[in-house]
């Protein structure tokens, strides 16, 4: 009986405390579900709104992307429109948000050129006519190709840069998008390109041979300066100067007819020609242009 009514009583404790913590328990489980709920419904609403700020953001790149091409696009056709002999032509963008996100200038320019692409070509339609700045060679540099002789306006850099920035001056000035300069120059320079037929330590030497006005007051080539390396050298009568850079593996000879007003500049970069090769050819050009 005794046993009996402790297990009554255990039975009766178990179930008054299992019925007293059975409703805390519920009440405890409803509030975690609900938290839990909750939670989940504001995490999910974040990570809507976060997905629809990603998708704003994408489509305002992708509005701005399709706008900067549209901008460039009609940059590239006021480039690409037939050139006048002589013209220079720059186009510059005046958009403020494609200057702040373009990598490159919003400034681009073009000029026109004459192209030949084999030196008889070169000597026949162009060289042989052109008294005022010739530029022939009587035999062509050893271990070298001709690739290309280009015909173009000259300016000094110093015309350039001053050039350049007014251009952006009077573009953001304007009230167009896409703004136009065109330039009409008289001046000319002529640039000979020879390619080496086999590459030396790994790379092709280039070697290139320009004829450009001087300016009226220079007694220097502006467009090749001296350095601590240079060196004044007389060849056929003429002074020339022989600069090299050897860390470059770079090497120039300069000159300037005293009485064409015409600078000449032979430059080679990662070539073979030594320092004797390249005086012989500028012999070859100034016995061809006394």
């Amino acid at each position: 009986m005794n046993n009996r009514k402790t297990l009554i009583a255990m039975t009766s404790m178990t179930l008054m405390f299992g019925l007293g913590y059975g409703f805390k328990g519920e009440a405890y489980a409803e509030k975690t579900v609900a938290q839990s709920v909750e939670e989940t419904a504001i995490k999910a609403e974040v990570k809507y709104i976060a997905q629809g700020i990603d998708e704003a953001a994408k489509a305002k790149t992708d509005q701005e992307q399709k706008k900067f091409k549209n901008l460039k696009d009609l940059q590239q056709k006021a480039l690409s429109e037939e050139l006048k002999p002589g013209e220079i032509r720059y186009v510059y963008i005046n958009d403020k948000e494609y200057q702040a996100y373009a990598k490159g200038s919003p400034t681009a320019g073009a000029y026109y050129s004459l192209s030949f692409n084999t030196y008889n070509e070169y000597v026949e339609k162009y060289a042989a006519g052109n008294t005022s700045m010739p530029l022939q060679l009587q035999e062509p540099p050893e271990g070298y190709n001709f690739f290309r002789a280009i015909v173009s306006p000259y300016m000094m850099k110093k015309e350039q840069d001053k050039i350049y920035y007014q251009v952006i001056a009077e573009g953001k000035a304007s009230d167009k998008k896409i703004y136009v300069k065109k330039l009409q120059e008289k001046r000319t320079a002529i640039n000979i390109i020879y390619n080496m037929t086999t590459e030396k330590n790994g790379k092709r030497g280039v070697l290139a041979i320009a004829a450009e006005p001087a300016g009226p007051k220079d007694t220097t080539v502006e467009s090749e300066p001296a350095n601590a390396q240079s060196q004044k050298l007389k060849v056929s009568g003429q002074e020339v100067v022989y600069t090299p850079i050897d860390k470059m593996e770079y090497k120039s000879v300069a000159w300037m007819n005293p009485k064409t007003r015409v600078n000449y500049i032979i430059r080679e970069t990662g070539g073979h020609l030594t320092k004797e090769d390249l005086i012989a050819l500028a012999g070859q050009i100034i016995e061809a242009s006394a």
